[in-house]
């Protein structure tokens, strides 16, 4: 059995970029599949086939650490990798033919306030989604395939924002914890929308014990602006997502 608390000098030195990797084990939802003072390995229970990992968290102090934990992925399947670093990503990727998920680098972002956000006054209201609502949330939302996203409906972790019975727009909770899937609608952006929602699941949150993150691309401008200006405090260091597909 491995424990993060091997490696929590290195994860306190930067502990908001870490925070996917703790707050996953504090959850239940993740396993420490290897831990050592350089290095460690959080896999997380895939939501759509429970017998296997979906994503594995990874952060090592130098190559050989990120050599061994190599020797611990999986060759194949089509999970996605968080690397806490940057100097072995050209080792995952030759290894594992893995090109970048998203665009580049992203900060973690966290919500460390304590009490809830207070939510601005807004035409919108906010609703659990269901499966029913797949069709739309699907085709605005392109990161993920409709079998993540079902997964998430039906374990109530996406929400939905309305102006009567439109939608404007929507967010969730990823599979490994983190806030994101925010997506405004062209038609309703720049209303102070993204605020709401965002807001609004920060403080879901809160009320299950949880402490709100996220990651965001750094060349983000105004999403990293939504993020200050919601009081997250941003790493200073920075994850990367890859992928094998």
């Amino acid at each position: 059995m491995h424990d993060l608390s091997i490696c929590q000098d290195t994860l306190n030195r930067d502990p908001v970029l870490y925070l996917d990797m703790t707050e996953a084990i504090r959850r239940g939802i993740g396993t420490v599949l290897y831990a050592s003072p350089a290095a460690a390995l959080v896999g997380i229970v895939s939501p759509t086939c429970p017998e296997v990992f979906d994503s594995y968290l990874m952060s090592c102090a130098d190559m050989d650490a990120a050599q061994l934990l190599c020797d611990l992925l999986p060759d194949g399947g089509d999970s996605l990798i968080a690397a806490h670093e940057d100097f072995y990503l050209p080792l995952l990727q030759e290894r594992f033919g893995l090109d970048f998920f998203l665009e580049g680098a992203s900060y973690q972002a966290a919500y460390l306030g304590g009490g809830p956000c207070s939510i601005p006054e807004s035409p919108l209201t906010v609703r659990q989604l269901t499966v029913g609502d797949l069709p739309q949330v699907a085709d605005n939302y392109k990161l993920e395939g409709e079998d993540y996203l079902r997964s998430l409906l039906e374990r109530g972790q996406l929400f939905g924002g309305f102006l009567d019975d439109a939608m404007a727009g929507f967010a969730g909770r990823h599979a490994e914890g983190s806030i994101g899937l925010l997506e405004i609608f062209p038609p309703y952006r720049r209303q102070g929308f993204a605020t709401v929602l965002e807001r609004y699941m920060i403080n879901q949150e809160l009320v299950l014990g949880h402490i709100p993150f996220g990651q965001v691309l750094t060349d983000n401008a105004p999403s990293l602006a939504l993020q200050r200006s919601l009081g997250m405090t941003l790493s200073d260091g920075t994850l990367y997502w890859l992928s094998r597909t």
